[in-house]
């Protein structure tokens, strides 16, 4: 080989070191945190049993996983509608819980903080479909619910008494929709990065989501499995009907606990007001 043609060669290895480096440096998954809107004013013994005092302010979570293999929406907020018509959507319970939602609270505003539109999320999966974490699975109709078969089975079909929190429009689109109905844990990616895990007691459906970063390492994000960090701490579950089953919940806190610890995990809650405030909010990232 000539000196010209080890010279080419060089030439064309590093014009393609190039090209791929940025691509690499844009492959590692990222984390973003949201709220929809927020609750509050509302007695604190809601959300545990025993509970004194009110909840003066709480965050409504979601989260988006950016992805290689596709990005995921993990839970979906408070619908929509709510900004212009809280008490036609919700009812009461818009006034009970101090549900406030502007229209900068919307999901496709999120979504544009990190360069997304509806379009781009792959897989929606919820936590439950309560109306403040299933409420806008409608605006992903291209995408992969992915749900406990006994929640879906819980929101379509509720038992008396625990209807108050389901609200059908919420959840129409979801027979149109392509579903992975778990009955148990699934490995999103096959890769460990995104774990769905089972976790009844709050709903017949609940579960929760590890997700795995390579620099902030596991983080558990809880839904409503747990409501606040002293929930968990105290083993204080909801009443009735923030809980659909009391031995189930316990059962489900001391999972959590157990995937914790196993894996020196992060938790963020579903509505907890201090872990959210100390939470960094997108279009900042954990990776």
């Amino acid at each position: 080989m000539t000196m010209k043609h080890v010279a080419l060669s060089l030439v064309t290895a590093l014009s393609l070191a190039a090209v791929a480096a940025p691509a690499l440096a844009q492959e590692g998954p990222k984390l973003y945190v949201f709220t929809s809107g927020s609750l509050g004013g509302f007695p604190k013994a809601a959300l545990q049993m025993g509970g004194q005092g009110n909840i003066d302010w709480a965050p409504v979570s979601f989260y988006v996983l950016k992805h290689p293999k596709g990005n995921v929406i993990i839970d979906t907020g408070n619908n929509d509608k709510t900004i212009t018509d809280p008490e036609g959507w919700w009812g009461p319970l818009a006034k009970g819980f101090g549900l406030k939602m502007t229209k900068d609270d919307a999901i496709p505003a999120q979504l544009a903080k990190i360069g997304l539109k509806t379009d781009d999320i792959k897989y929606v999966v919820v936590g439950h479909l309560h109306l403040d974490h299933g409420g806008n699975v409608g605006q992903f109709p291209n995408a992969t619910l992915v749900a406990q078969e006994d929640e879906l089975k819980a929101a379509w079909w509720p038992d008396v008494g625990f209807s108050v929190y389901y609200i059908p429009g919420d959840f129409a689109d979801t027979k149109k929709m392509n579903i992975i109905r778990l009955n148990g844990d699934l490995d999103l990616f096959d890769d460990g990065s995104v774990r769905i895990m089972r976790a009844p007691g709050h709903t017949p459906g609940s579960q929760f989501v590890v997700v795995k970063l390579p620099k902030t390492g596991s983080v558990i994000l809880t839904s409503d499995v747990v409501y606040l960090k002293e929930n968990l701490d105290k083993n204080l579950i909801p009443p009735i009907p923030g809980t659909n089953n009391p031995g189930d919940a316990y059962r489900s806190y001391q999972r959590i606990r157990l995937v914790r610890d196993a894996n020196n995990a992060q938790i963020f809650y579903g509505h907890d007001p201090e872990v959210f405030k100390a939470t960094k909010k997108a279009p900042e990232f954990y990776d």
